[in-house]
């Protein structure tokens, strides 16, 4: 029975994962700007990687989180 637990539930988890997109959320931001980026949101990683990084330069507290499609 266990053998073919761990099976099913890393299946359902994986199955789960899939269905989220990377997202990041920022606040703390100067002049009060406040917001969220999703991935799919941009036309590559590099570009979103480079926004988040953008928004961190400026002082923005940004923390990465999984948001349901």
């Amino acid at each position: 029975m266990k053998k073919i637990l761990f099976p099913v539930l890393f299946v359902a988890f994986s199955i789960g994962v899939s269905s989220c997109q990377k997202c990041v959320e920022c606040d703390n931001c100067p002049f009060g700007i406040t917001g969220d980026a999703c991935m799919d949101e941009f036309d590559s990683k590099e570009d979103y990687e480079a926004a988040v990084a953008n928004a961190e330069a400026l002082g923005c507290s940004c923390t990465e989180k999984l948001k349901g499609k």
